[in-house]
């Protein structure tokens, strides 16, 4: 072989390794980052429903979480000055079932403890969330079998009848290879509130987010078309449409979408395009 013949074969060689490797990566980035910006928008569900809903906070009790989870209020009264606080309880990790944790009605399987504390009441304009979930809470969640442990802290404020600024801090989810740190500045805009408690209501949720995937690569996400969830069962556990731009460390771009067959199904398929090609992934 020629030396001009070598050097070409070397170089395609070498772009053809590097392609692969920023693939491999956007899509861990990509998969990473869907996984863990689930579970936040879960435990905001959960949580806003209850704040909604419960006469303490809100006025009634038809709640999004399941029945084996326990409540259990650290201060009831907003006239003391210094908000409510509660605990969500689902358990322990191994619960002595043949799963982890308990069902909840998104389908996921969790475990552990969620702080709340709130300033307001859920239906006052101002009233500012904060749920907080730190290593000592044990928190898990998962299929049953694979339960991740995640982390963090998640701030939620009304700024109107219709719309809620939200900030993710330090959230991390430790998974089998490795542990993924995220954080993220979203607005929530309710789009169909259906008056019959959460049941049928839908959102969406736009913004940015950052973050670093589990083998240490970092990311950032910028919102393309706002991500839509909808508050039916069935379609709990994550976003029916929305398009996300992920940028790798290498600056290379991605498009994560969750309408993978252009119908808003309540499915787990959402598929990653790069470079001109796609491929599906199915999330938890």
């Amino acid at each position: 072989m020629n030396t001009r013949l070598l050097i070409f074969a070397l170089a395609v060689g070498f772009i053809v390794s590097s392609c692969r490797k920023d693939l491999k990566e956007s899509i861990q980035s990509a998969e990473d980052n869907a996984q863990i910006e689930n579970e936040f928008s879960s435990v905001y569900d959960a949580v806003s429903d209850f704040a909604a809903e419960d006469n303490r906070t809100g006025k009634t009790d038809d709640y999004i979480l399941p029945s084996g989870a326990v409540v259990s209020f650290i201060d009831s009264s907003f006239t003391d000055g210094d908000g409510v606080h509660f605990t969500i309880n689902y358990g322990p990790l191994n619960s002595g079932g043949s799963s982890k944790g308990i069902l909840c009605k998104d389908g996921r399987y969790r475990a552990g403890k969620v702080g709340v504390l709130m300033s307001k009441r859920w239906s006052e304009n101002g009233c500012e969330i904060v749920i907080s979930i730190p290593s000592s809470s044990e928190y898990y969640a998962g299929n049953g079998s694979n339960m991740y442990k995640i982390t963090g802290t998640k701030t939620i404020t009304r700024t109107s009848a219709t719309s809620y600024s939200v900030v993710v801090a330090n959230a991390t989810m430790q998974r089998d290879n490795g542990t993924v740190s995220w954080q993220s500045q979203r607005t929530i805009t309710l789009t169909k509130d259906a008056g019959i408690g959460w049941l049928n209501d839908e959102y969406e949720i736009s913004g940015s987010a950052s973050g670093t995937n589990v083998n240490g690569d970092e990311f950032t996400v910028s919102t393309v078309t706002p991500l839509l969830k909808k508050l039916s069962l069935g379609c709990l556990s994550t976003f029916v449409s929305g398009t996300l731009k992920l940028e790798n460390s290498n600056g290379k771009e991605l498009l994560l979408n969750y309408d993978t067959f252009g119908n808003q199904a309540c499915d787990k398929t959402a598929t990653v395009t790069y470079n001109g090609k796609s491929k599906n992934i199915t999330l938890w």
